[in-house]
């Protein structure tokens, strides 16, 4: 009776702990499909597929990304065929990015400890369109005061 007892309330009790999404549309996805014609300040804008997506913690997200198509770069080593690391930010709303997953991105660069490629992606919001800039601080352990309020 006793394991009966703690089974209901750990059901009970554990959906306080999760942050609610408001819906699929409240979503936010990796993907431009069209590219705006406003384009953000980005280093990269390139068809990719996702290979090796994983989630480290509560908001970050890892992929590395075969180049298919290169639509905007001035750096040389984004080419249709490079394999590149991607950050981004993840929230309960998603995204639910899997691998095999292909799209057009919109990124900044950046670099990671051993001085290789990294890009950081815009999202967008499936229900809005609304774009949100990466936060490259907080997706390397730091949390700067622009990250917090984004």
């Amino acid at each position: 009776m006793r394991y009966l007892i703690a089974l209901v309330l750990c059901v009970l009790l554990a959906p306080l702990q999760v942050h609610a999404c408001l819906g699929a549309s409240s979503e936010d996805t990796l993907f431009f499909d069209p590219i705006p014609e406003m384009q953000p300040d980005a280093d990269v804008i390139a068809k990719v597929i996702l290979l090796n997506v994983s989630v480290l913690d509560f908001y970050k997200g890892t992929a590395t990304a075969k180049v298919l198509q290169v639509l905007k770069t001035p750096d040389e080593r984004v080419h249709p065929g490079s394999i590149i690391s991607m950050k981004f930010m993840v929230s309960s709303c998603g995204p639910h990015h899997r691998s095999g997953n292909q799209g057009k991105i919109i990124a900044k660069a950046g670099a990671d400890g051993e001085g290789r490629l990294v890009l950081y992606p815009y999202m967008r919001r499936y229900n809005d369109g609304n774009i949100t800039v990466p936060c490259m601080a907080r997706l390397h352990g730091k949390i700067s005061d622009y990250c917090a309020n984004n």
